[in-house]
């Protein structure tokens, strides 16, 4: 399975504690959103939020009135994407917050007034005011007293979208998925208050890492005064210690206290704090390569001893982007790797800034980040149905219907044509045999799985079933990757110029800009090779930008007055070729 939410153990502990689709749902969509192998639509940090809009206003604002960074045309951007996040979220907000909601709002308008008004002359008191009557932290508690209602019940598509609003605040709490998958498998054999198990109280931890470079980290206790350290040895640990691996030539072991929810986030803020005490030593000791080893021990509350190391993904083949040297992307994929190995988690807001670069390096400036936006959101509607092709994978009697109509290879189903189901995922009046058993399968596959497998193919169903609808969501993912976008150009700007390198939730805008720039690159590089492969010119990233977007927008313009996704092609949706509106020719059901 590709996602850990839908794996056996989680499963069983479901229907051992009788949990009803609703509740499976909730937990399911919170454990997806922390994966961190879920794409940019699944994934928490690229889930639209308003607590995270205000958050990240407030930010803005306060930075703009100490720092005048952002500068007043930035700021003004972020308050338009922030009220475009919020409004999308409203609906959410009935079920506690929605007063909390609209005084955010009515302070956001005030400033985006006085910035018209204004303009470069923006008095910097009326931002620090601004800034101080945001109070996201009224809306996270709102956000936690959801767990009552998603518990005994929301219809969708509501449900999906407070689903995702709890996620972010878990997120930001400081939750590692892996260890709330495993405080969830306890919990439902001996259920209690869920807000505790999804939000714990900070506990001291104390972290231990290997430091690479050095036997003795002089001064340590004045700038880290809570650490302790000692001097390693190879040759006199222990065969079996677990710091055998971690120990190569000069090493120092570092403990350190830090304040976590859990003992992996603890590791991750401990090596965070860790790497920016390193900054001093690396410039004290300018010959000296200093690195922290990837292994990991963290002592809990309770004395329980949690080891591990710093998670590296491997594949058995892997493939380059295209299979030659594209030479305007060169720069960008150069960027986009160092922002990768530049790690979200020490280090963010340089990683996050670089993501912005690699961006740069293919053409765009924050005039076109709209286009890249609407390019964006035309290759997740993609993504969305390609991951949603991974309902019950493991059941193959059910499967088989579906298999004969949707052709897939692998053992991991593994689509090798997105329209053909697309055509499952459709409504038709006069379905041939074929077709409908495999729509037939579909739905026993969703209600096999339940929970949030069942929501997915029961939302997007809906919306294929009502252009309308889809075109609304198309553009609910143009303005949450535009706030991205911003938010990116904004961290570039206060990591790079003003120094800064910690903000909120900056952990989460690493993340979806390394997603953001992968999911660029992917749809460059595929129009790349297809023109390639037909002899064709190269096309400027910018200009792909610019006839993505317009294609976005007749999209949208089509599925608002077509009434029906008929026509709808996904296939190459994101390609050179101007076939989304192509689909039809070949074996279909009528109607």
């Amino acid at each position: 399975m590709r996602y850990q939410y839908l794996d056996a153990r989680l499963r069983q502990a479901f229907d051992d504690a009788g949990l009803d689709r609703g509740q499976r749902a909730l937990l399911q969509g919170v454990l997806r959103a922390l994966d961190p192998d879920a794409h940019l639509g699944e994934h928490v940090a690229g889930l639209n939020s308003a607590f995270l809009a205000v958050t990240r206003a407030q930010t803005a604002l306060d930075s703009h009135a100490t720092e005048d960074q952002p500068r007043w045309n930035l700021l003004r951007r972020i308050i338009a994407t922030s009220l475009a996040c919020m409004d999308a979220a409203k609906p959410a907000y009935a079920h506690g917050g929605a007063t909390e909601l609209a005084e955010a709002r009515q302070v956001l308008v005030g400033v985006d007034a006085a910035i018209a008004a204004d303009g470069q002359k923006l008095d910097p008191l009326v931002t620090a005011a601004a800034a101080r009557k945001l109070d996201p932290p009224a809306l996270e508690t709102a956000v936690k007293q959801w767990i009552t209602p998603l518990w005994n019940g929301v219809e969708l598509p509501l449900r999906a979208r407070m689903i995702a609003e709890v996620a972010v605040v878990v997120a930001v709490h400081g939750r590692d998925g892996r260890h709330l998958r495993s405080d969830l498998l306890r919990w439902l054999k001996k259920p209690g208050d869920l807000a505790d198990v999804l939000w714990p109280e900070q506990r001291r931890h104390v972290v231990a890492l290997v430091v690479r470079g050095a036997r003795v980290l002089r001064h340590l206790d004045q700038l880290l005064p809570q650490a302790r350290q000692e001097p390693l040895h190879r040759n006199r640990l222990p065969k079996d210690d677990f710091l055998k691996d971690a120990v190569d030539g000069s090493s120092v072991l570092v403990r350190l206290p830090v304040s976590a929810a859990d003992a992996h986030t603890a590791a991750l803020r401990g090596r965070r704090a860790l790497g920016e005490v390193l900054d001093q030593y690396a410039a004290g000791e300018r010959l000296t390569e200093l690195t922290i080893a990837p292994l990991w021990q963290v002592s809990g509350p309770t004395g329980r001893v949690t080891r591990g190391t710093e998670h590296q993904r491997t594949v058995g083949n892997a493939y380059p982007l295209t299979a030659y040297w594209p030479a305007e992307l060169r720069s960008a994929m150069r960027v986009a790797n160092l922002a990768r190995q530049v790690q979200a988690s020490t280090a963010p807001m340089a990683s996050a800034g670089l993501a912005w670069s690699a961006l740069e390096a293919t053409g765009l400036d924050p005039s076109k980040i709209a286009w890249l936006a609407k390019a964006c959101a035309l290759q997740m509607l993609r993504q969305h149905l390609i991951s949603l092709h991974v309902v019950g994978t493991h059941d193959e009697e059910l499967r088989r219907p579906l298999d004969a109509r949707v052709p897939t290879s692998g053992v991991k189903h593994h689509l090798t044509s997105v329209d053909a189901w697309l055509e499952v995922l459709i409504k038709h009046n006069r379905p041939d045999e074929q077709l409908r058993a495999a729509q037939d399968a579909v739905t026993a596959l969703a209600r096999n799985e339940g929970g949030l497998v069942q929501d997915l193919v029961e939302i997007w169903r809906a919306r294929l079933a009502d252009s309308t609808a889809l075109a609304g969501w198309l553009a609910d993912q143009e303005n949450t990757v535009a706030a991205v976008l911003e938010w990116l150009y904004v961290t570039r700007n206060l990591a790079f110029h003003a120094g800064r390198f910690a903000a909120p939730a900056d952990e989460l805008t690493a993340h979806a800009g390394q997603a953001v720039a992968d999911l660029t690159l992917e749809f460059l590089g595929n129009w790349r090779t297809v023109q390639r492969q037909r002899g064709e010119p190269e096309t400027p990233a910018l200009e792909i930008y610019r006839r993505l977007a317009q294609r976005s927008d007749q999209l949208e313009a089509r599925l608002r007055r077509a009434g029906s996704v008929r026509r709808l092609s996904v296939e190459d949706i994101s390609g050179p070729d101007e076939k989304w509106w192509s689909r039809g020719t070949g074996p279909r059901g009528t109607g």
